[in-house]
């Protein structure tokens, strides 16, 4: 049965707004641009500050390589999820499995090879991230839908000796606002837009509010937003159009107590939903690679919906002690990943080849609902004042436990359960202890050393059941792994000059290991799966110039990447943890500012990296061939991307003033995938998103196109392909960017 919806042309509506939308207004990254508060400065570069070392600092005096995008830039850049910062973000790259939070970060060409995360997501001290193995790390991530945030800070390289286990490639983390004590204020706006060749209109609402309860000792800060983004992807089994509608929502409330001169108190509750009808990925002709049907179209059997629930508590104590400060910061999470999806080209033809289950059915469908409960308590003492000797130690502990539950189902045509192929059932528990410092020798007022070290102990246990005709016998078993790591950094600085620093680092991060299943079919699965490691080296400069109306960074890095964690299967499809391979990644990232007149800010990014295998990666089955040879492209990894950015903020006479920019993105070619059967190179992309903004000062209203040629690009592309079975069952699909979106919205505060 079809279903009927009203098919709209972005492009009518481009039209429209093309006399305003003559650029998006993507202003540079934050450490080239002005903070909101400094927006009605238009004569110099503003300063930024990031917390990435878990002190407020001067971004340009951090010796590391950050990216800090503003609230104003998340607004102007229409960023609703992490995919919408792919090419923005030197060294950030974004792997989409077609939905909000269903997608992989990795920063540096360092990619998550197997089940854990390579880069960890922090909400101000709240780590996001499982460590577990089978915790969900790689089929779903907290994807916050970024309202009532005040920046998000990309940090480049490990950092392992701040934030542990899982920040291997780095850390992004979301810094959200703080309750204001003196002064009522809020803030409301709504937006609608039409993606071409889809359905229906998107829209979102927001809102937030603060409100001093007690003015200057308690106050309320509340936000929520929701956005129902149209879906453009149709299925041309099922006869149905623009199946892939996405609907997000986010909430936070957060408490601020000054129960004293000397102790603040944060109470933060958070919540967040993304709900996909389907995926969006498009069917690929196996032999040419370009869309199999017209339009955008995929052929599966039946749609694969996905929910992902984040529920977020979080209470921070910061107490001034005179000659230090101390910190405590505890949360409690619990995240909900559930998505359904067809798998009758790997299953239905394997059915065929064992005898004794029945006849081969229509359908085969998996579902996974994967559940993890995380706390975590971290405690700081960090010296104060600008004395020679700066420091900072504390203690960190976390408590994961994890419910993976997998379902696999052979379906009639009417869509009923017919046959249980494989039941799994894994629950884990993740305890890691650690305790860490760091310190800072200023020799002389220009030269100084930051060292930093962290020594961590995770203590794991898996209760794994595994039953069915493509399972196992169903028998509870029980395995355990404990394992100590230590990571380190080491960071010189030297100050050129007031505006000029230049530094090295090297550091080193980790993801944890973990114990195996254990698969009587299979006695030689290792017993446990150990750390994989990297170390980092890297050298840059920051400076600003010409009175602070331009500014450049430059840093340069190699990574050396050891005993990776992979992901093996046994000839009955299961999988298993290995260590295998080696990879090295080195490259050059660049950013740079220029204010060559007032109110005109120009920018650029760029970044080189040449990620690639060092060893071979093992056999994904006994006796086979290795997955990938020594000098193999790691996945997902452009050689090239970079970003060209304007924003022009007209002169204004009266209450109100607008200004026009515009972004242009290059994101280069990359493997789809490091194994050698999934070989497919996905094509260079170049996309030009514009807006025009028109605001006084409690109002503003923004016209905005994003994906302006509206060129079809692929983000993701994968093959399926069973053991033993014919051509006929190949299956190539690709998730697509987003088409030509065209839209307004409106924001007012008061």
């Amino acid at each position: 049965m079809s279903h009927c919806s009203p098919r709209i042309n972005a492009l009518s509506l481009a039209c429209a707004a093309g006399i305003l939308a003559l650029g998006c207004s993507a202003p540079v990254m934050a450490q080239v641009a002005a903070e909101k508060t400094n927006r009605d400065d238009v004569h110099t570069l503003g300063t930024v500050t990031a917390t990435a070392q878990k002190r407020v600092e001067v971004v340009t005096d951090i010796p590391m390589s950050i990216s800090v995008i503003s609230e104003e830039q998340l607004d102007r850049l229409q960023v609703n999820n992490m995919n919408d910062l792919a090419g923005l973000v030197p060294g950030l790259q974004v792997t989409s499995l077609g939905a909000p939070g269903r997608s992989t970060i990795s920063i540096r060409g360092i990619t998550p090879m197997g089940n854990t995360a390579a880069t960890s997501i922090y909400v101000d001290d709240v780590p996001l991230t499982a460590n577990g193995s089978l915790s969900g790390a790689t089929s779903g991530m907290f994807d916050l839908l970024p309202y009532d945030v005040q920046n998000v800070e990309v940090l480049r390289g490990p950092q392992g000796t701040l934030y542990g286990a899982s920040a291997l490639g780095g850390v992004v983390k979301y810094v959200t606002k703080r309750p204001d004590l003196e002064y009522f204020a809020g803030r409301a706006g709504a937006t609608m837009r039409v993606v071409d060749d889809g359905g229906r209109v998107g829209h979102s609402e927001r809102a937030a509010v603060n409100v001093p309860l007690v003015k200057g000792t308690l106050a309320l800060r509340a936000s929520y937003a929701e956005q129902t983004s149209p879906g453009w992807i149709d299925n041309t089994v099922l006869h149905r159009r623009d199946t892939n509608d996405v609907h997000q929502n986010a909430g936070r409330v957060s408490l601020l107590w000054k129960a004293s001169d000397t102790v603040d108190v944060l109470l933060t509750a958070m919540r967040q939903e993304n709900k996909g009808d389907n995926f969006a990925t498009v069917a690929l002709d196996p032999v040419t690679f370009k869309p199999k049907l017209p339009g955008y179209a995929n052929e599966y059997l039946f749609l694969q919906p996905s929910t992902i629930k984040y529920d977020v508590y979080g209470l921070t104590v910061d107490w001034d002690l005179g000659w230090a400060d101390f910190t405590s910061a505890s949360s409690w999470m619990k995240s909900n990943s559930w998505r359904l999806q067809d798998q009758s080209v790997e299953y239905i033809p394997l059915l065929g080849q064992r005898p004794g289950v029945g006849p081969v059915m229509a359908y085969a469908a998996l579902d996974t609902d994967i559940e993890l409960k995380k706390w975590t308590q971290e405690l700081r003492l960090t010296s104060k004042g600008d004395s020679r000797l700066q420091w900072q130690v504390g203690a960190f502990y976390t408590d994961e436990d994890a419910a993976y539950i997998e379902d696999g189902s052979a379906l009639s045509p009417a869509f009923a359960p017919v046959l249980n192929l494989f039941k799994a059932s894994v629950l884990t528990s993740y305890k890691e202890k650690a305790l860490f410092g760091n310190t800072t020798w200023k020799f002389t007022d220009r030269f100084d050393l930051a060292l930093g070290v962290r020594h961590a102990r995770n203590d794991q246990v898996f209760r794994q059941t595994l039953g069915g005709p493509l399972g196992g016998d169903g028998v509870q078993r029980v395995t355990e792994s404990s394992e100590s790591v230590t990571t380190w950094s080491a960071s010189p600085r030297l100050f050129l000059g007031e505006d000029t620093m230049a530094y090295l680092r090297v550091a080193t991060g980790y993801r944890a290991g973990s114990p195996n299943p254990i698969l009587p079919a299979a006695p030689d699965v290792p017993s446990q799966v150990k750390s994989d490691t990297l170390i980092n080296y890297e050298a840059g400069v920051k400076s600003h110039f010409w009175d602070r109306r331009a500014l450049i960074e430059v840093a340069a890095f190699r990574i050396d990447w050891d005993d990776i964690r992979l992901n093996l299967l046994t000839p009955q499809g299961i999988s298993y943890g290995v260590n295998g391979g080696s990879a090295r990644s080195q490259g050059v990232e660049f950013t740079g500012a220029l204010m060559p007149v007032d109110g005109l800010r120009l920018s650029a990014s760029l970044a080189y990296t040449d990620a690639q295998l060092t060893s071979p990666i093992p056999p994904a089955r006994p006796g086979g061939a290795n997955q990938a040879e020594s000098g193999a492209q790691l996945p997902q990894v452009p050689e090239w991307a970079g970003s060209l950015q304007a924003d022009y903020q007209f002169p204004t006479s009266g209450d109100w003033g607008w200004s026009v920019g515009g972004a242009l993105r290059y994101y280069g070619e990359r493997e789809a995938s490091v194994a050698s059967a999934q070989s497919f190179e996905l094509p260079s992309y170049t996309t030009v998103d514009l807006t025009a903004e028109v605001s006084s000062q409690n109002t503003t209203v923004r016209f905005f196109i994003t994906n302006l040629t509206n060129k079809d690009i692929y983000v993701a592309a994968g093959r399926t392909i069973p053991a033993g079975t014919a051509q006929n069952y190949r299956r190539w699909n690709a998730v697509m960017m987003q088409p030509r979106t065209v839209g307004v919205s409106l924001d007012y505060s008061f």
